[in-house]
Parts: structure tokens; C-alpha cells; sequence
């Protein structure tokens, strides 16, 4: 899986550069962010139980096929955490990591003072790369903790991402992207009888260059 990631990541990057050079349309950047993610449960008796943090990091890149238009993409690392607490007060707690890579349209504004806002819009596509869960009985002390439950997930997981935020630029060529993106899930994160959808808000942070 690593030799995997780390070719997918140097043809990613390698096509950047052959698009920088030839097209002058392409943008490569890096990104981190924290994500804040809940689950939605579709079982008789199951219920979602607040927020829990998680994080994302990778490469981006946007594909202008116009001055105020681009295909958007990426390839990240993401943790999508989430919590369910049943009628007898058992909680289960998700860890989940997936490997992103959206696509995008991104509309933006002409520059203005060096500043450029977005909006973008699509689809969201994860593979999972590791599931861990915590169980909580009522008495809320952990019975369990970091089983791994990967074989009971699901491996592909599918949303619609919509943001918006701002791009400053701080150099000829460099560019600060800050925004907001919601990331709704729409694929049952695991496997076997009822669902459980995943979804989180992303405080977007980017450097292009």
C-alpha cells in the first residue's frame, strides 16, 4: 500500500511539473487542515452523538481550463471520526482513514487586490486504509479500545463536496487558500445489516505554487 501511495503521489506530482511548464493553466499545492466529522445512522435505536476531530493532509491541484474555471483534485490522507450511542447508552466510536481524491469544479472570481474568492462543487471519492472503533458501555468507561475493524468496513466511500473560501496571493507564483468545505457522505461506511453514513467540515488550508 505505501509503494502504492508513494507512485500514485510521484506521477501526481511529476504531471504538475509537466503542466506547469507547458500550460501555464495548472496549480500544485499542498494542504492540512483539521476536519470535524459526525455519522448518521439509519438503525432502529441508533443515534449520532456529536463531533469528533479528525485531520487531512496531502497534495492539491487545480486544472485551469479557463481564467475563472478549474478541475480541482488531490490525493490525501483523511480521518473521518465519528460517534453512535444506542438506547442502552453503548457508544461506538469511528476511526477511519481514507485516501481522498475528489473531483471538483472550482468557479472563481477575477483577481481583485490580490485577492480571489471560490466557490466549488463535487464528488468525493475515499478508499479506506484502516478502521479502528472504541465501544463505551453506560457507565462510559471503554470496554474497548482500538479494535481494528477494518474487514467490517466498507472500502469505498462516496460524498458530495461543496465549499467556498479565499485565495491571497503572497508571491508572484504562491498562493494562500483559506476555506470551508462540507463533505457529506452518501455510502454506508460498513459492511453487514443497517447504515451508518459518514460526513465532516474541513477548515480548508492550502499553499499552491
Amino acid at each position: 500500500m505505501k509503494k502504492l501511495l508513494l507512485v500514485i503521489a510521484m506521477v501526481f506530482f511529476g504531471a504538475g511539473l509537466f503542466a506547469q511548464d507547458t500550460y501555464k493553466g495548472f496549480k500544485l499545492g499542498i494542504s492540512a487542515h483539521p476536519t470535524f466529522g459526525w455519522l448518521k445512522s439509519e438503525i432502529d435505536g441508533v443515534k449520532s452523538n456529536g463531533l469528533r476531530a479528525g485531520f487531512s493532509y496531502g497534495l492539491v491541484g487545480d486544472f485551469y481550463f479557463a481564467d475563472n474555471y478549474a478541475f480541482t483534485t488531490g490525493l490525501k490522507l483523511t480521518t473521518i471520526n465519528g460517534q453512535t450511542e444506542n438506547e442502552q447508552g453503548r457508544q461506538e466510536i469511528y476511526k477511519l482513514q481514507y485516501i481522498e481524491i475528489p473531483a471538483k469544479i472550482k468557479l472563481a472570481t477575477s483577481e481583485m487586490n490580490g485577492l480571489r474568492f471560490y466557490g466549488e462543487f463535487g464528488l468525493g471519492n475515499a478508499f479506506n486504509v484502516g478502521a479502528k472503533q472504541d465501544v463505551k458501555g453506560v457507565s462510559g468507561v471503554a470496554n474497548v479500545e482500538d479494535q481494528n475493524v477494518y474487514k467490517q468496513t466498507s472500502f469505498y466511500r462516496a460524498s458530495l463536496v461543496i465549499g467556498a473560501g479565499t485565495q491571497f496571493m503572497v508571491g508572484e507564483k504562491t498562493a494562500l487558500d483559506v476555506g470551508l468545505s462540507f463533505n457529506n457522505g452518501f455510502t454506508d461506511i460498513k459492511k453487514g445489516n443497517g447504515t451508518i453514513k459518514s460526513s465532516y467540515l474541513g477548515l480548508n488550508l492550502a499553499v499552491y505554487f
